[in-house]
């Protein structure tokens, strides 16, 4: 007689011992007395995110202008926060217009949601490096991780006090009953100057919860709750970038309302773009529906992404035109390209941004990535600039 497999039994059983294995495995590289710390940064790495030459900043160091780098083996090692320090001191002096380039009065904080309901377009990894960009770019950054999944959340580490059982997450700010500040819910990561709000299974309950409250209540304003929850922090940062779950639920169409600006990664290949064109359908018939009620999302930009590029593969390059002759000037000029690179570092839990180019085996495979990854969000950086008014 045939014996039927229990899938209560299956679930639980997998689940627990994955949870297990994941938990050790994050005990080893993390104890829970181990705390994650950036990398430090070389004079000619200071130099370029700061736009001056290596001269002045030796210059700098020698007349003890400046904070006091770490010497190891014979170069000068600075932290992040050390460079920040240096980038607040020279714009202070009037070096360069823009050497502090967080926002003024008047710029808005700007409310980025990276989205598509395609898993696998890269919506993670190019929120976190566009995030990390922007941080060591100086820009005072906050990523909200929106995706139960909580991919984002996981690339952080051991976060001290993070427990998302206890309600840590996005969902304790936007839930209909009894909501908690936005404030109480950020950490503080080992980026100077980049924060997080966390992401957990509970954030699925927010679909139960529009639900039942449309029932109650009707309309729309549940789209609202995620804007709400981020107006009360918006005066702290320059940008808050959301990573969105691959799926258009309440949740995702809440990010859209509260975005000033909307990035849609796609990877060149049939599939991805045939779901992309979907999620662009499904997602236009609820804007007119929102539209219709006088809730509509008005946004500064909303552009594409090509992520996962192989340049020599053919089938790729031949959907890459196609979907810039579609999209135009809505499609962004840089591509990603597909690199071991991130794939290991993403592994480590970490960015390309956190990782020593001396730890990959073949550091040209580290140059292409990083190049690829630095033109993307320096085309970025000048979209946010033109919503902002910049020159």
């Amino acid at each position: 007689m045939t014996q039927h497999l229990s899938s209560l039994t299956f679930m639980q059983t997998f689940s627990s011992k994955l949870e297990t294995a994941l938990n050790n495995l994050s005990m080893a590289q993390f104890p829970p007395d181990a705390r994650r710390t950036m990398r430090t940064f070389s004079s000619t790495e200071v130099a370029a995110l700061l736009d001056v030459t290596e001269a002045y900043i030796r210059q700098v160091a020698q007349k003890e202008q400046g904070p006091v780098p770490e010497m190891l083996n014979g170069r000068r090692m600075y932290t992040l926060e050390q460079v920040l320090e240096l980038r607040i001191a020279l714009a202070a002096n009037g070096r360069k217009k823009w050497m502090n380039p967080r926002r003024v009065n008047g710029e808005r904080c700007q409310i980025i949601a990276v989205t598509n309901f395609k898993g696998g377009s890269s919506k993670t990894s190019t929120t976190i490096h566009l995030g990390h960009y922007l941080a060591l770019r100086g820009y005072r950054v906050l990523a909200v991780d929106l995706d139960p999944q909580a991919s984002l959340t996981a690339l952080h580490g051991n976060l001290p006090n993070f427990d998302y059982r206890a309600g840590d997450t996005l969902y304790s700010a936007i839930r209909f009953e009894a909501p908690v500040e936005t404030a109480s819910i950020i950490h503080k990561t080992h980026i100077a100057g980049f924060d997080v709000i966390c992401a957990g299974l509970e954030l699925t309950e927010f679909e139960t919860a529009v639900a039942l409250e449309m029932r109650r209540a009707g309309g729309t304003s549940f789209l609202l709750r995620v804007s709400q929850a981020l107006e009360q922090v918006a005066d702290d940062y320059d940008f808050i970038l959301m990573d969105s779950a691959p799926s258009l639920n309440f949740l995702t169409l809440s990010s859209l309302t509260a975005a000033t600006g909307v990035l849609i990664p796609v990877p060149a290949h049939m599939l991805d773009v045939d779901s992309t064109a979907k999620f662009l359908e499904l997602a236009g018939s609820y804007m007119q529906i929102l539209d219709e009620v006088g809730t509509s999302a008005q946004w500064d930009f909303a552009k594409f992404l090509i992520t996962k590029f192989e340049a020599n593969d053919h089938p790729q390059a031949n959907m890459s035109a196609l979907m810039r002759q579609v999209f135009g000037e809505d499609l962004l000029l840089n591509s990603v390209i597909k690199s071991t690179a991130v794939a290991d570092a993403l592994t480590w839990k970490q960015s390309l941004y956190e990782v020593q180019r001396s730890r990959f085996s073949a550091p040209k495979t580290y140059d292409r990535a990083i190049e690829s990854i630095n033109a993307a969000n320096t085309e970025l950086e000048s979209l946010f600039w033109k919503a902002w008014g910049r020159e």
